[in-house]
């Protein structure tokens, strides 16, 4: 295709030089043309002056001859004279047939003239003598037609001579204009031979260039068909094979020298040979440039074996021939597994609708694209009506409600799990725990939700079964107690003597019928408080209390109990007061259900500890025995109810089971959480629970939830120069906010009563408080904990220091004067980021099931970001401030040490805890506020770690606690 453009510029070439040639001999044929006209007028023009010198010379002559006649009067002179006059005669016919001269006529007349003259001349001079004739020839008449004869012969030479010369120029002008046409026409013709040669210089190369591509090309193609996995045979236009890669050789079985110029039908099994020529011959019949994919079709073997074959076609045009080429895999094992998937698919259809439950899966769109029987059953409709609808379609508008705020936040990530009430076509109501799993995609969609698992599981009868549970032992515990209590005030009164003094044998025999009259009303008050737990209709006064008193009275309480066992009770606690809010019954209660179980499995003569401490934020209480220790078997369900170690008839131990499950429920309601650990050594064990510690409020009015008409966010400017706030709230205004103003921290608490804001910009320098104390009262106040603070001071950078950067205290640090641009882009900051009321955490882990679980374990009370490498952990580092940064150390090739570099250079600088599969130098460990290790990781530790590095209220889970002394 490279040659079209080459033989256009040849034939251009070509025919500019025929142009050229044609050119030049049409001028030189001009030329010589006008050449000749010139040569044949000075022809001409020097025959006419030839004839006027004749004329002339005759006229001189005869005029001569005439002179000597007159004075000789001889008839010799006379004839010579007479033959001067003929020869000018003669000159003069030459010249007028001719037709040389324009004024002819008027040399006609003069010479005509002067031959009357001399005719009278020669008579007077016969007749009257030479003088007479003299006197003629001198005559003025005479000798002014002589004259006139002369200067007329005179103007013709002139003229003549004149025209020569003018004829002449013309001749040298016109062969130089062509002789310059010539050499320029002939430089124009050298120079296009010259480009002609480069042209062809030129497309020599470039041809030599492109038949070098095409061999590589070529080569390429070549080498690309040989290393392809699928066959390709190439076929003439009659079915003859042309070429055939190595896949195709080992495909068929055949030798390249044996299939290449074999007919290509004999590729499939004979009796399918017809069949397969009607369709080659609907091949060649096809338009040119054609692509046919996938076609099956059954092939055979040199062996003769068959096997089935996926056949793509296609021709192309070479050397002006038509070639057809074959793409042939082997589908074989394609079919097995197809055949297979349909096999197990059916298997999992079979299975899933045999199974009493909703399964269901559920696209981006929320599209159904499986379901099994029991869902059409339950929902009344066919496959048809459910198969590629909606799950608004399906469900009806006033049932998807309910549940589309759970359906969004599957598709965000997030596991769901919720109970919901279903009426059956038959009206009954059946309740379905609903579970929602979110699947993510596989190549350009991983890390992408696609869609979701939904399973629902039938609970009605096992709600029938609990509530009848319930109901029995709420009606038994009810009825028990008041005859218990007629009993047990009935044994009191005899065992006090109200019906006289007892023998010895009786006193024994009421005291075994009390005691266990006591121990059957703490079993029927355990279930009863069970009962209430469970279904959250536990009541707890909680106070503001010291917990070391309750202790202490704990402990004189259950002193008794541990002189019967044999067992000490100490108490380890520090003197300050530390406070929590509490129950102190139900606390009494938890602490006698652990200090008995604690004494009932200690070794006489040892000593069961109680130890009172501080820890992140939460005081611990601990009670260490010295029995056996729990066996492991039994500790994934020591909280469970009616739950003992020896369950047998012939245990040693007596209780009902009731007490840890109601110590747990206890613990949680009062906001804290409960575990157990075995005891260094492996002698005992330790029962712990945490509460959160109280401290006092500051002492602020009600927070008022009133804010403006305003849409646009309102900021609280806290700072004591009224000039400066001013301009603060000018620059806040131009940026979108509203704000209120206040000169002192007074003046800003009573605006916090009165107004909810979105943020507060604080000054450290305050009249009556200094603004990180004030800054300190608002985070111990749950009310304005949240609120977005940015510092603006002359010394912002000593209050972060002094403040030692504490997570969730302040937002940001600006330095007096003020930037606008950075004022603005504070407040816009801390507004978007604290508004969720969440402490923002970066998650860098390139395993996406860790980061769901991590996001899963805190979604309670932290937001989520994440990055799978260093490179995305950068960029979010950049554009977003965070609270708390989760770093793996493995990232692929990269290292999350790197990134300790960048995030100390953030300011603030967020708090690390290092998560990851290896041990980490305890050097290193350093650079980090905690180190995990995943392997040694528990769910609730890795939760309590976070919640305690951000001073979160929870159960910092291993933590080594601090004993206050």
């Amino acid at each position: 295709m490279r040659s079209t453009p080459f033989l256009i510029k040849i034939k251009l070439a070509l025919g500019i030089g025929l142009i050229l040639v044609a050119a030049v001999g049409m001028a030189s044929y001009v030329t010589i043309n006008r050449l000749i006209e010139s040569a044949q007028a000075r022809v001409r023009t020097e025959d006419t002056l030839v004839l006027l010198e004749r004329i002339a010379s005759s006229l001189k002559s005869a005029e001569s001859l005439g002179r000597q006649y007159l004075l000789s009067g001889s008839a010799a002179d006379l004839q010579n004279f007479d033959a001067a006059r003929a020869a000018l005669r003669e000159a003069i016919g030459r010249v007028r047939s001719a037709n040389l001269l324009p004024d002819q006529s008027e040399l006609d007349e003069l010479i005509g003239q002067r031959r009357t003259a001399t005719n009278q001349l020669i008579a007077a001079r016969k007749t009257e003598g030479q003088e007479a004739a003299v006197a003629i020839l001198n005559s003025d008449a005479s000798l002014q037609l002589r004259q006139r004869t002369d200067s007329l012969l005179e103007t013709a030479r002139n003229r003549e001579n004149l025209a020569w010369q003018r004829a002449q120029a013309d001749a040298e002008r016109s062969a130089q204009r062509v002789q310059n046409f010539i050499i320029a026409a002939g430089l124009l013709f050298l120079a296009m031979l010259a480009w002609m040669v480069y042209v062809v210089n030129h497309y020599e190369k470039v041809r030599k260039r492109v038949e070098a591509q095409l061999r590589d090309s070529e080569t390429m193609t070549r080498t690309i068909t040989e290393s392809m996995v699928d066959a390709v045979i190439t076929t003439t236009d009659d079915d003859i094979v042309l070429q055939a890669n190595a896949a195709a050789l080992q495909l068929f079985g055949y030798e390249k020298s044996e299939l290449i110029g074999r007919d290509v039908s004999e590729l499939v099994p004979e009796r399918l040979r017809g069949q397969y020529k009607s369709f080659t011959a609907a091949l060649r019949a096809r338009p040119e440039a054609f692509r046919m994919t996938n076609h099956d079709v059954r092939s055979m073997r040199k062996d003769g074996t068959e096997f089935p074959a996926s056949v793509s076609f296609g021709d192309v045009h070479v050397g002006g021939r038509r070639l057809f080429t074959a793409l042939i895999s082997d589908i074989t094992e394609r079919r097995r597994i197809t055949e297979a998937l349909r096999a197990s698919e059916s298997q999992l259809r079979q299975i899933t609708d045999t199974v009493p439950a909703l399964i269901t899966y559920l696209d981006l769109e929320q599209r159904f694209c499986f379901h099994n029987k029991a869902y059409e059953e339950v929902m009344g409709l066919e496959f048809e009506q459910i198969d590629g609808h909606t799950l608004a379609e399906v469900l009806g508008p006033q049932l998807y409600a309910g549940v589309r705020d759970k359906v969004d936040e599957v598709l965000r990530g997030y596991a769901v799990q919720y109970e919901r009430v279903q009426v059956t076509p038959q009206g009954d109501r059946k309740n379905y725990v609903m579970q929602y799993f979110p699947r993510y995609g596989e190549g350009a969609d991983e890390g992408r939700v696609v869609g979701f698992f939904s399973l629902g599981t039938d609970i009605t009868e096992l709600k029938r079964i609990d509530r009848m549970k319930t109901e029995f032992v709420s009606t038994v515990s009810h009825e028990l107690r008041t005859p218990l209590t007629s009993i047990r005030g009935s044994l009191g009164l005899i065992s006090g003597g109200v019906a006289g003094e007892l023998p010895e044998a009786v006193k024994s025999l009421v005291a075994i019928a009390k005691s266990n009259c006591e121990r059957l009303i703490r079993l029927v008050n355990d279930m009863l408080d069970s009962e209430k737990i469970e279904s959250g209709k536990l009541h707890l006064n909680l106070q503001a209390l010291d917990v070391k008193p309750v202790l202490l009275q704990a402990l004189a309480a259950n002193e008794g109990f541990a002189a019967q066992h044999g067992v000490k009770l100490r108490l380890r606690a520090p003197d300050i007061p530390l406070q929590a809010r509490i129950d102190s019954d139900r606390l009494m209660q938890v602490l006698t259900n652990l200090l008995s179980n604690a004494v009932k499995f200690s070794p006489a003569g040892s000593t069961v500890e109680v130890m009172l401490s501080r820890t992140a934020r939460q005081l611990r209480i601990e009670v260490s025995d010295q029995g056996p220790g729990i066996p492991e078997s039994f500790r994934s369900r020591i909280f469970q109810r009616f739950s003992q170690a020896d369950s047998s008839d012939t245990r040693q131990k007596g209780g009902s089971g009731l007490g840890l499950n109601i110590s747990r429920g206890l613990i949680e309601s009062m906001g804290g959480s409960i575990g157990f650990n075995r005891n260094a050594g492996g002698a005992g064990t330790t029962f712990f629970f945490e509460l959160p510690e109280w401290q006092e409020p500051a002492e602020l009015l009600p927070l008022v939830r009133a804010r403006s008409a305003s849409s646009r966010p309102r900021i609280l400017i806290c700072e004591d120069d009224p000039d400066v706030a001013r301009l603060i709230s000018i620059m806040l205004g131009k940026a979108g906010f509203d704000a209120d103003l206040a000169h002192s921290a007074e003046q800003a608490l009573a605006c916090l009563a009165r107004q909810d804001y979105d943020a507060m910009t604080v000054d450290l320098k305050l009249p009556g408080q200094n603004g990180l104390a004030f800054i300190g009262a608002l985070r111990r106040e749950e009310r304005t904990r949240n609120l977005p603070v940015v510092v603006i001071s002359a010394m912002a950078g000593e209050g972060e220091l002094q403040f030692k950067r504490k997570p969730l205290a302040v937002s940001d640090w600006l330095e007096k004067p003020i930037d606008e641009d950075q004022l603005t882009l504070s407040v816009h900051r801390a507004v978007a980021g604290l508004k969720t009321r969440k402490p923002r955490i970066l998650h860098v882990e390139d395993d996406l099931d860790i980061q769901h679980i991590a996001a899963a374990i805190a979604e309670d009370f932290a937001s989520f970001e994440f990055a799978a490498t260093l490179d995305q952990a950068r960029a979010r580092l950049r554009e977003q401030r965070f609270d708390l940064v989760l770093l793996d150390l493995t990232l692929g090739p990269d290292s999350g040490w790197d990134l300790f570099e960048d995030i100390d250079a953030l300011d603030p600088r967020p708090p690390v805890i290092v998560f990851s599969s290896s041990d980490v130098d305890p050097s290193d460990s350093q650079l980090a506020e905690a180190v995990l290790v995943k392997a040694h990781t528990s769910n609730a530790e890795l939760l309590n770690t976070i919640q305690r590095i951000l001073q979160i209220p929870g159960d910092p889970g291993p933590t080594r606690p601090q004993p206050l002394s």
